[in-house]
């Protein structure tokens, strides 16, 4: 099982670097993981509706309509914390995300979310490739100095993530949000 400190460690290795033994170590490698890691999950796990980060639940209304447009607003969940609203219930449900808020006409508002999964242990080992291969594309200039390492590894990632898009897609998620997404990625 993959551990902050392992997918680290193997974004190091990538680089041709040493391993760390603890995102506290007192190194610059270590410190740099610190700082890294978190920003880089999330963006990863935004990047793409994974099944594994999947979340529904049915959001809270706010007393306060908004100012003008839409008839209600919602707090967005913050457990698990919301990174990207995918859907609401119906696709036909109009909806916009200001803040952390979801602002619709409709008077109840279920959503379907990408999560910020935090535990390791939950993470599909294909995601975790593509974080190890993300995090060594951040940290190759840093570590190495390197300009050409440094696109050697966004190149790397964006092999790894066109990979496992494919492989995570063809496990029942809805073909209309993904074939959305990429439309839109490409458009």
């Amino acid at each position: 099982m993959a551990t902050a400190v392992s997918i680290c460690s193997n974004a190091l290795r990538k680089l041709g670097d040493d391993p760390i033994t603890s995102l506290t170590d007192d190194t610059e490698r270590a410190r740099l993981c610190n700082a890294f890691y978190e920003p880089t999950r999330d963006a990863v796990l935004r990047s793409h509706p994974w099944n594994f980060a999947i979340e529904r639940q049915e959001l809270s209304k706010l007393v306060a309509a908004p100012a003008f447009d839409y008839a209600y607003q919602y707090t967005l969940p913050t457990s698990p914390y919301c990174l990207r609203v995918l859907k609401m219930e119906y696709d036909e449900y109009i909806f916009k995300i200001e803040g952390r808020k979801l602002l619709s006409d409709e008077g109840t508002a279920k959503i379907l979310y990408i999560a910020q999964v935090t535990d390791t242990a939950q993470f599909d080992p294909i995601f975790t490739e593509v974080l190890t291969a993300r995090l060594a594309a951040e940290l190759a200039y840093s570590i190495t100095g390197s300009n050409s390492l440094s696109k050697q590894m966004w190149e790397l990632y964006e092999i790894k993530v066109a990979e496992a898009r494919s492989i995570d897609g063809l496990e029942g998620f809805i073909d209309g949000l993904v074939s959305d997404t990429f439309t839109s990625f490409r458009g």
